[in-house]
């Protein structure tokens, strides 16, 4: 099984070590790759479209269409991670895992990384008092997980047909792992790693991106609004 993989990006900071990662360790891989032709004309890509940037939703739901139209799923990836040599490799052996012993329908498949949700964090002080240094057990475990990250993360046209992303720079991962889930699909943290350098897509500001996604969540996803901002 083949799946793109899709990027976005905005500034384009980390884009050229993602995408010397991707030539070293899967360079027989699609990459779809969306952003200011400024900013990524001189980088190798398979296929390149070129747009002005809009939010983090819009962008990403605009890359994956395209993907979708030439294979049956794809991996997206933020700009600002950077892969391993097995990255790639075991979030498809993961899939593949979870597609031939899972009864619920699939969704998100993504990887675990250093700086995203706690859980998806690998070798935090989540589980205990202590940092630790050496793999934890559930690390080398496919977890199932409501609501994930998918800074590099895997997802197939049927989940995606379902729901796209929403035009939010903030909150669309949340929403619409949620979206998928009221629909029936499962979400699941993949034994996958990827370095991630951390919000250098959108920015570190966090109060700033969660009053800008505030008017469309009370509006459109209302019961989500009360369950987050309580």
């Amino acid at each position: 099984m083949i799946s793109p993989i899709c990027i976005s990006t905005v500034t384009g900071k980390g884009l050229a070590v993602l995408l010397e990662s991707i030539k070293q360790y899967c360079p027989d891989i699609p990459v779809y790759l969306r952003g200011p032709e400024s900013v990524i004309e001189h980088l190798h890509a398979d296929v390149k479209v070129f747009a002005q940037a809009t939010n983090f939703g819009d962008d990403y739901n605009a890359i994956i269409n395209r993907a979708l139209e030439d294979f049956d799923s794809v991996v997206v990836a933020n700009d600002d991670i950077v892969l391993t040599p097995t990255s790639y490799k075991t979030l498809l052996e993961d899939v593949k895992q979870l597609k031939d012993e899972t009864a619920d329908p699939v969704g998100w498949v993504s990887a675990r990384c250093d700086a995203a949700r706690p859980q998806q964090n690998i070798r935090t002080n989540l589980y205990d008092e202590e940092l630790h240094y050496f793999k934890y057990p559930c690390e080398d475990c496919i977890v199932q997980m409501p609501v994930l990250s998918p800074i590099f993360g895997w997802i197939e046209r049927d989940a995606w047909e379902c729901f796209k992303f929403p035009p939010l720079n903030w909150f669309s991962d949340d929403v619409h792992c949620e979206d998928l889930r009221q629909a029936g699909f499962q979400h699941y943290l993949s034994r996958s790693y990827v370095h991630h350098i951390g919000s250098q897509t959108i920015g570190l500001d966090g109060e700033r991106l969660t009053q800008q996604a505030m008017p469309w969540l009370r509006k459109n996803r209302p019961h989500y609004a009360e369950a987050w901002f309580k």
